[in-house]
């Protein structure tokens, strides 16, 4: 019982909830009003039992009824405190640093301003070849890409190769036979030209960037599936530039990204130009690394291009589909995409 203003207040030190009123003498008046609850003759464990009525609530008031009791009390100072919290007078948490922006998964990077925008490809696995029509595209085998890379979201352009050519970086031009340079894939390039290339572009971009590897290649360009081409089964029109497969033979390469990519945001992985591949050839795969690296020996004359060009029929635009020709031969359906480590 305590005196406020000339009245006797009744205080109840239990929390507040409804209930029957407490007997009181006659003439208080009530300031808060507290369930009843069994008497206790130790004024410690009282204090103590309705703290723990109360500490995990957010109700101000139950608060300041324990300081009212007990001003002086046990847990005085962390009531005050949960007062200031509660009220909204406790300082403000400390502002976090703003996350940077993500860049979605497979959002290119572009390393300089020649150079070609690149794709994130994430390490994994895939059946790699074909059981038909081709016996050198056999056996199918499990590869295991252990380290992610990036790769040419399109095949490299003539605007790229001749930036090449005027840092004198690169010896060859290629001739477009008319088409057209600008952003159509640069061709008629031997294997040997793309090294000269891939050298330039390591030492302008400050990375090391090189023929994909044949294992590479073909996970990038399944992109997740194990379909004859990275849509589905069959071939479908406006999918792919090459012979017989929208319309009329094609008789050139048509400018990058005119068809629609793969899954990874590949474009022209089938047709258009042939790609070169670092990978020496060998007539099917047994005895193939299965860790995604190439497949070399030393002095080998001929090596591997995935992909077919405008000039192959539908079978050869396959995902499994794979050629020969020798290391130095120009040829105009032949060109190549590149690789960065990553």
């Amino acid at each position: 019982m305590a005196v406020a203003f000339g009245l006797i207040v009744w205080l109840s030190p239990y929390s507040v909830s409804a209930g029957p009123l407490e007997p009181r003498p006659p003439g208080t008046i009530v300031l808060a009003q507290a369930p009843a609850a069994p008497p206790a003759t130790d004024a410690g464990s009282l204090e103590t039992r309705y703290w723990n009525s109360i500490k995990d609530k957010t109700d101000l008031g139950d608060f300041r009824i324990y300081l009212d009791a007990w001003p002086n009390g046990l847990y005085a100072a962390e009531a005050r405190a949960r007062i200031e919290r509660l009220s909204g007078k406790a300082p403000p948490p400390a502002a976090s640093t703003p996350a940077a922006p993500v860049a979605p998964a497979n959002a290119p990077v572009q390393d300089c301003a020649e150079c070609p925008p690149m794709i994130p490809i994430a390490a994994g696995a895939f059946a790699m070849g074909s059981a038909e029509p081709f016996r050198f595209e056999a056996p199918v085998h499990t590869v295991t890409i252990r380290k992610p890379f990036y790769i040419g979201r399109t095949e490299v352009t003539y605007d790229e190769w001749d930036a090449c050519v005027a840092a004198k970086g690169c010896a060859f031009t290629p001739d477009d036979r008319g088409a057209g340079r600008g952003r159509r894939p640069v061709g008629n390039l031997s294997w040997e030209d793309t090294q000269q290339y891939v050298a330039w572009l390591s030492k302008r971009a400050g990375q090391t960037y090189r023929l994909p590897t044949e294992a590479e290649w073909e996970y990038a360009a399944r992109a997740g599936r194990a379909t004859a081409y990275f849509w589905g089964k069959v071939m479908e029109k406006a999918r792919v530039n090459c012979s017989g497969c929208d319309g009329p033979r094609s008789t050139a390469a048509v400018a990058v990204a005119t068809y629609p990519p793969n899954d990874f945001g590949l474009y022209d992985m089938s047709g258009n130009l042939a790609e070169w591949v670092e990978d020496c050839w060998n007539d099917g795969y047994r005895s193939a690394p299965v860790n995604g690296s190439a497949w070399v020996k030393p002095g080998c004359k001929e090596r591997v291009l995935r992909g077919g060009s405008f000039s192959s029929e539908p079978q050869y635009v396959r995902s499994a589909s794979r050629f020969k020709y020798d290391f130095d031969v120009r040829f105009q359906t032949n060109g190549f995409r590149v690789v960065r480590e990553r």
